[in-house]
C-alpha cells in the first residue's frame, strides 16, 4: 500500500517543495546529487524515490524527510 502512495502522490510533492525553496530541476539535481532526467522522472511519476533518496533530496530541499512525508500523507488522505 506505501509503495502506491509514494507513486501516485510523490511527484506532487516533490515538485511543491522544489518551487517552494526556488529551484529549478537542475539545482535540485546537482545538490541532491542525481541527474536532472531522473529528478524529472520523480516529478512526472515514472520514478519514484526509495528512502534513502527520499532523505536526499529533503536535506537538498532543507526540510526535514518527516515534512515530506506527512504531506504524502496529507494528499493521500484528502484524496477524494
Amino acid at each position: 500500500m506505501e509503495q502506491q502512495i509514494t507513486k501516485k502522490y510523490f511527484k506532487d510533492v516533490l515538485r511543491h517543495y522544489r518551487l517552494k525553496a526556488g529551484m529549478t530541476q537542475e539545482q535540485l539535481a546537482g545538490l541532491a546529487g542525481i541527474s536532472t532526467g531522473f529528478l524529472g522522472n520523480m516529478e512526472t511519476g515514472h520514478k519514484w524515490p526509495n528512502i534513502d533518496m527520499m532523505i536526499r533530496l529533503a536535506e537538498a530541499l532543507k526540510v526535514r524527510p518527516g515534512e515530506m512525508t506527512d504531506e504524502l500523507v496529507k494528499r493521500w488522505k484528502d484524496k477524494d
